[in-house]
């Protein structure tokens, strides 16, 4: 009879074990989502693009949906950041279709439209445990959040709405309530590294260009023609924050060596990659961040920040974030075993948390005011009264009831804006240490340290406005955003207070 397995052999099983469960966790299909290239004769809009008898939409890129008239390209790349192959490259399969071209298809689709239209351009990057299917969580989202912006962007600022998805392998083959989806932490970690340094660059460089070309200075046009903002979410902000933290650090190097005026600082911006660069509960070591933040130190003490402006640059993290707050700095301390000793205890602090939770990166807090109120409700400004939050089921709103919604709180959000212009204005555009200032939605910001006028923001948040690591597009969190995207110098915005139009919409 074989001996009882010894406490060592039962040990060494365990670990095969685990290693073998990761292996396979790690493991996902190399075939892109979007395998057709797509046309204008079929309406993908936010409700139309899931429902049976529209499977064509599943596997097209563009999606093109025609009321509220927006159109979503999507581009994706492999875990070394390449585009997948076209017909002629090694490595070519049928089941990749026209994927190759998405990027070039995107990119030629902004130009064009930018030859005789003004443009708003949202790039969004997923994070761990999503990918590009059309069915994900995030997929679904950003739909509505473009059908959002042709409410609010493409009525009264005329503006056409583009978005871009960029996908990579965030999600292994298991399901996202498989608990062994966990154990792809490292995988998808690095390989969000490797996303970073490839393709997606390439994606950025050419949004530049276009931004160098087309945002120049011209008193016959109303404001730029291209507007771009560009979000991460979890390793999705880590893909942003490396592809673009150097041309962010660019930007505040000219004002701080350099000089110049603010109206300089503004064309250097309008002319960067992003107007604005948003980061949600984004999962990076926060040594990364350490050089923005000591070259915004550094313009402070220059006295470059002078006035108020919005981010550049904004983090939000939320404490109610389990991923970044445990599960984060337990994955780091393993990744980390080898880069020890650091140089001090900031740095070791610093390697294994994400910019939210090293205190000293914080500038504010985002808080709901009545935080015992239901989420999508609270104290709204005077001007705010009216907004409306969705109801507690999303699935009991169909579209049509959802876009007048929007509208209405599109119009209140503009309100609420000019107001504030006008209390900046009368503050000849400066604020005090400690401001605070409340959204449409609920919320309120209150600055915390340094500049009380830095172009960088890195604000903590906790569960009445983000809930946990996925909960990013909560109305609240949402009309924030929206209210700072309104703040970027646009000739004409401040004053305009003209109800958009009607939006002739149908229940999809």
């Amino acid at each position: 009879m074989r001996a009882q397995a010894t406490a060592g052999e039962r040990r060494w099983r365990l670990y095969l074990t685990l290693v073998f469960a990761l292996l396979v966790a790690a493991c996902a299909s190399p075939r892109p989502h979007k395998v057709t290239m797509g046309a204008d004769d079929i309406d993908c809009k936010v409700g139309s693009s899931l429902i049976p008898n529209n499977a064509q939409c599943f596997d097209r890129t563009p999606e093109v949906s025609t009321v509220p008239p927006y159109r979503l390209h999507f581009v994706e790349f492999d875990d070394q950041g390449w585009l997948y192959p076209g017909r002629d490259d090694n490595g070519y399969v049928p089941d990749m279709g026209t994927a190759h071209d998405q990027l070039e298809n995107a990119i030629r689709d902004v130009a064009s439209r930018l030859q005789n239209e003004r443009v708003l351009l949202l790039v969004y990057v997923h994070g761990w445990k999503h990918t590009a299917a059309h069915d994900d969580r995030d997929v679904k989202r950003f739909r509505q959040m473009l059908s959002d912006a042709a409410v609010f962007d493409a009525r009264h600022l005329n503006r056409t709405v583009v978005g871009i998805y960029v996908g990579w392998r965030g999600a292994s083959q298991l399901s996202a309530s498989n608990p062994l989806i966990n154990l792809t932490f490292w995988t998808r970690k690095n390989a969000a590294m490797h996303v970073s340094e490839g393709a997606p660059r390439e994606l950025f460089a050419r949004i530049r260009a276009l931004r160098e070309h087309f945002n120049v200075v011209d008193p016959r046009e109303p404001g730029p023609k291209l507007r771009t903002v560009v979000i991460g979410h979890s390793f999705g902000g880590w893909v942003v924050f490396s592809a673009l933290s150097p041309s962010i650090l660019e930007l505040l190097a000219q004002r701080a060596d350099v000089g110049g005026s603010a109206k300089d600082w503004q064309q250097g911006r309008l002319r960067s990659v992003a107007d604005m660069v948003i980061l949600v509960n984004p999962a990076f070591e926060a040594t990364r961040y350490e050089p923005i933040h000591s070259l915004v130190q550094n313009l402070a003490q220059k006295q470059k920040l002078k006035e108020y402006e919005p981010p550049v640059l904004l983090i939000v993290t939320s404490k109610a974030d389990d991923a970044t707050r445990m599960a984060f700095p337990s994955g780091r301390f393993l990744n980390t075993l080898f880069q020890r000793p650091f140089v001090s205890d900031d740095e070791a602090y610093a390697a294994i948390r994400t910019p939210g939770f090293v205190e000293r990166y914080v500038t504010h807090n985002l808080s709901r005011d009545g935080a015992d109120a239901p989420r999508g409700e609270g104290i709204d400004p005077p001007k705010c009264q009216g907004w409306r939050a969705a109801p507690a089921d999303p699935g009991t709103e169909n579209e049509k009831a959802r876009l007048s919604r929007m509208q209405n709180n599109g119009i209140l959000e503009k309100q609420r804006h000019v107001e504030w212009q006008r209390d900046l204005k009368g503050n000849n555009n400066k604020l005090q240490a400690k401001w605070t200032r409340q959204y449409c939605g609920g919320t309120s910001i209150v600055h915390e340290n340094y500049s009380p006028h830095s172009p960088v923001w890195n604000v903590v948040t906790d569960g009445s406005v983000i809930n946990d690591h996925n909960d990013i597009m909560g109305e609240p969190l949402h009309a924030f955003f929206r209210q700072l995207y309104l703040e970027l110098p646009d000739p004409g915005l401040a004053d305009t207070q003209a109800r958009p139009k009607s939006i002739d919409s149908t229940d999809p």
